[in-house]
């Protein structure tokens, strides 16, 4: 969990600073452990993009938006 706080907190900080350029995702290698570890139904697909879904942070072709989530 400690993993996943800190990829996903530090792209929210970096959603924030878009105005300066600073452009961030969170490594896709991490993020597949992330789901492998704590989301392990989450569908198929690139694991930032999956894991930002999983979370409500982004959209995901084929499934509605997360509006709700838990660890």
């Amino acid at each position: 969990m400690g993993v996943a706080e800190t990829l996903l907190h530090t792209y929210d900080i970096t959603q924030g600073l878009q105005g300066l350029s600073v452009d961030w995702l969170p490594p896709a290698p991490l993020s597949a452990a992330v789901l492998n570890r704590l989301f392990p139904a989450a569908p198929h697909g690139e694991p930032t993009q999956v894991l930002l879904w999983c979370t409500g942070r982004g959209e995901l072709d084929g499934f509605p938006r997360q509006t709700s989530w838990r660890w």
